[in-house]
């Protein structure tokens, strides 16, 4: 099983953000890690006009009091979570770094605003320096997630994508885990994508059923490359045709998916999540958590007893 000492939760306690909290918990409970609600203080931006300057220190003292009463409202009803409260004052991609480092933990979650996509995240303009340094999965909250759903705290069903990218067996590898870590179903998908199915469109009619077949059974098979022995028969396969990220969303919604499971190209987040990739447009439809994985990042796993 994958090593996770601590699950990070990034929050600047408006109602989207929360929505997130929940969410971590659960799996910071699953993995049997600490929770980390972490809320960073931009100092020039709440420092008011005038004069009159604001103690640093005397606001964190605010600042943690309420924000300690409202994580503790929200996870009231959740029980057997392990969880701290961190209180930063900075740059907040940089502080929310550090607190990813301090605990060496192996997840940072937090909600987006789902209108304007990854750029919009609610942790504010400072998403894209985030990303550039981020070394670890990101599990992205849509802030338009149900509140229903939201408040359910639960994976019972996981959508991994798979592009057969240098990134998809780490990918792969993270949606297992959480499979493990859950009890959940779990589906495999890869699209076939409109250029290559207009490649088979154009064949002799008469070919082009078994094209299709063996382009199907040879995408299966490679699928199930990815999947280890002792799991390959609780594994769905699945190949899918058309744009991705809508063939992606419509499959999870008709199959009651909680979680889709991506791979991110490149060293960090801002090389490729930014509007037009599959992982962006699959987030900014607003219905499901994303968890983001970069294939660079490596993957401690727990000791074996």
């Amino acid at each position: 099983m994958i090593s996770m000492p601590a699950v990070v939760c990034a929050t600047d306690l408006s109602e989207g953000s929360n929505k997130a909290i929940p969410l971590a918990a659960y799996i910071a409970k699953g993995f049997k890690s600490k929770l980390v609600i972490t809320h960073i203080i931009d100092l020039p931006a709440v420092t008011p006009y005038g004069e009159s300057m604001v103690d640093p220190q005397e606001l964190k003292v605010r600042v943690e009091q309420s924000t300690r009463t409202q994580v503790a409202d929200i996870l009231a009803h959740i029980e057997g979570v392990d969880w701290e409260l961190c209180i930063s004052i900075g740059y907040p991609a940089k502080e929310i770094q550090q607190v990813v480092d301090d605990y060496s933990a192996g997840l940072l979650v937090a909600a987006t605003h789902v209108r304007s996509g990854l750029e919009r995240l609610l942790l504010g303009s400072v998403s894209r320096k985030l990303m550039s340094t981020l070394n670890v999965p990101f599990f992205i909250v849509p802030g338009s997630l149900p509140h229903e759903r939201a408040s359910l705290h639960r994976i019972e069903s996981i959508l991994i994508a798979c592009d057969f990218s240098e990134d998809a067996d780490t990918a792969i590898e993270w949606g297992l885990a959480f499979s493990r870590a859950f009890s959940t179903k779990v589906n495999v998908a890869t699209v076939v994508e409109q250029g290559q199915l207009d490649q088979i469109l154009t064949v002799d009619p008469q070919k082009e059923l078994s094209v299709a077949d063996r382009l199907l059974e040879e995408l299966t098979s490679k699928l199930k490359a990815y999947i280890p022995d002792d799991q390959k028969d609780q594994v769905n396969l699945v190949v899918l045709a058309g744009q991705p990220h809508d063939e992606l969303n419509k499959y999870a919604i008709l199959n009651h998916v909680d979680l889709i499971v991506m791979g991110v190209h490149g060293r960090g987040f801002i090389e490729k999540l930014m509007v037009g990739s599959t992982t962006d447009r699959v987030v900014r439809l607003g219905q499901f958590p994303v968890l983001a994985v970069c294939g660079s990042y490596p993957i401690k796993k727990e000791a074996a007893s």
